[in-house]
């Protein structure tokens, strides 16, 4: 039987810190971390930030075209056979190919699951992968949301409030910066990457906001689970390289631009974007994992939220 390769995953909603956390990752010399996007069955015409578009697209949804026109009978292998052999000898490949090339011994997979798709992604990776260990990354939801409408603005805002404010700034005042819509997406979608974790948790759980506190001691947990030696300099060292200032120049909540994939490095800006209208509608949503990863202990949270935010040019 092929050893398992020395792969491992974090698994987190987008905007959560997993970029951060990556890039903390590839500073220990055992451990290349990356994004594959091996699995979730997706593929979806996506708008960037310029203006122009991309496909973004998994490899198993890859390998299931592929399939479409391959000779696999040939090989004594049905349809579905033929695709679970591919995608196993597709990891074992990349994971060569980035030991041979890094000199690392260790793979750790960024997966920011798309939309519909985290339950599938959590029982590829386990039955696929068995041997690989899981680390799930949580960041509060609000700021998830605040961050990805922030990220997505240039991209599916074109004639709201928020871009003639934003970007525009053709307007005035911003008496509401979310509509329903965006809360909607980025609670749901915050919310779905979590529920996979209910009846089968994660080896380990490491937070947006912790790491902010302290990503040296977050780090060493990823290390322990993943086999990744630490005498005691490598975090700490990670943790100083990855600050906020460093990466961008800037001090940490500073947002020079309001698109930039790193804007603030804060926790907590939702408050200053949330009005009791938004607070409703994301506790319908995903309130109940609000109490459950302890960022509210009261579940009426939103009711001191302001009517209107107010906002000035």
């Amino acid at each position: 039987m092929a050893q398992q390769p020395n792969i491992h995953f974090v698994i987190s909603a987008p905007r959560s810190g997993s970029t951060w956390l990556t890039t903390a990752l590839n500073h220990h010399p055992e451990i290349f971390a990356t994004e594959h996007r091996l699995f979730g069955d997706f593929c979806e015409v996506w708008k960037n930030n310029d203006g122009t578009t991309m496909p973004r697209i998994t490899f198993d949804k890859y390998a299931r075209a592929f399939s479409q026109h391959y000779f696999h009978d040939a090989m004594d292998l049905d349809k579905s056979e033929f695709v679970n052999a591919l995608q196993k000898s597709f990891i074992h490949f990349v994971v060569g190919f980035a030991v041979r090339r890094t000199g690392k011994s260790i793979v750790i997979d960024k997966v920011t699951p798309y939309p519909g798709t985290s339950d599938l992604v959590l029982q590829k990776i386990r039955s696929t992968v068995p041997e690989a260990k899981i680390i799930q990354l949580v960041r509060d939801g609000r700021d998830v949301l605040t961050s990805g409408t922030y990220d997505w603005v240039l991209k599916d805002a074109m004639g709201t409030a928020r871009h003639q404010f934003v970007i525009e700034r053709t307007l005035g005042k911003l008496d509401r910066f979310f509509d329903d819509a965006v809360i909607e997406k980025w609670a749901g979608n915050w919310k779905e990457t979590l529920i996979p974790f209910d009846e089968n948790p994660a080896d380990v759980r490491v937070t947006y906001e912790a790491m902010k506190l302290d990503l040296a001691s977050s780090l060493r947990d990823v290390f322990q689970a993943v086999g990744a030696v630490d005498d005691g300099s490598v975090a700490g060292k990670a943790d100083q390289e990855t600050r906020f200032e460093k990466m961008t120049g800037r001090e940490s909540g500073d947002a020079l631009s309001p698109t930039a994939k790193a804007r603030k490095g804060v926790a907590g800006d939702w408050k200053r974007h949330f009005t009791i209208r938004d607070g409703r509608i994301f506790h319908r949503i995903a309130g109940e994992q609000l109490l459950q990863y302890g960022y509210e202990s009261d579940p009426y949270w939103f009711k001191t939220l302001p009517e209107s935010l107010g906002w000035k040019q």
